[in-house]
């Protein structure tokens, strides 16, 4: 079973190698999201499967961007919005490349739901509140906060502090009110024990969890 999950976990490794390859934020991007997404799970008090159904989805949400052109993956200003109706693909492509493997089963509801939202605002399939699977609503307050505080070509990355006056308001819109509460305390020390956001200094990170909660 060692064996097993060891291998099914460098799959997974090698599907979000392949996404960095067309897009080089991505590697760091994933390792961060899924790092945070497991103690804020921790915080939750999530059973053991549904950690690994987060962390799972969290590492593969954006596995469908590999079906993007790269004239609008990687465009480096605002897309338009045919380019945007493309680019909004992304999550049913990712369910679909992983949806005949099985031990990625658990990992669709945050690939195909990630970019829900609370008030049915969001896409792919305009789901709200508790219709919205609970990994894929944890995993959006992580996946908005992250994307706040890094650098993309279209937005220069913010503080700690900054980024969440700016989610806040968002609660019961864009976010799960009880757990965007929960994660506005832990944000900080989050964001810290990032540091400068490498590669080397967030694998550590994420294989203290991988290693907790899937024992491999």
């Amino acid at each position: 079973m060692q064996e097993l999950a060891e291998t099914n976990i460098h799959a997974a490794q090698l599907l979000g190698h392949a996404v960095a390859l067309r897009d080089h934020s991505t590697e760091a991007h994933n390792m961060r999201v899924a790092w945070m997404s497991s103690r804020l799970g921790e915080a939750l008090g999530l059973d053991r499967a549904t950690m690994q159904s987060l962390m799972k989805g969290a590492f593969l949400h954006d596995v469908g961007k590999i079906g993007i052109p790269d004239a609008i993956l990687l465009k480096p200003g605002a897309l338009s919005p045919e380019e945007r109706v493309v680019m909004n693909r992304h999550p049913e492509l990712g369910a679909e490349l992983i949806r005949d493997i099985a031990w990625f089963s658990d990992a669709r509801p945050v690939v195909l739901h990630h970019h829900e939202r609370y008030d049915g605002t969001g896409y792919p399939q305009a789901l709200r509140a508790g219709d919205i699977p609970l990994v894929a609503r944890i995993f959006a307050v992580v996946d908005v906060f992250d994307a706040l505080i890094s650098d993309r070509p279209y937005n220069p990355r913010m503080t700690c502090e900054a980024a969440l006056a700016l989610m806040e308001p968002k609660s019961g819109s864009h976010f799960d009110p009880s757990l965007l509460k929960v994660f506005l305390p832990l944000a900080a020390d989050l964001h810290a024990a990032m540091g400068d956001q490498e590669i080397q200094t967030l694998r550590p990170l994420l294989e203290s969890q991988r290693r907790t909660h899937f024992g491999a």
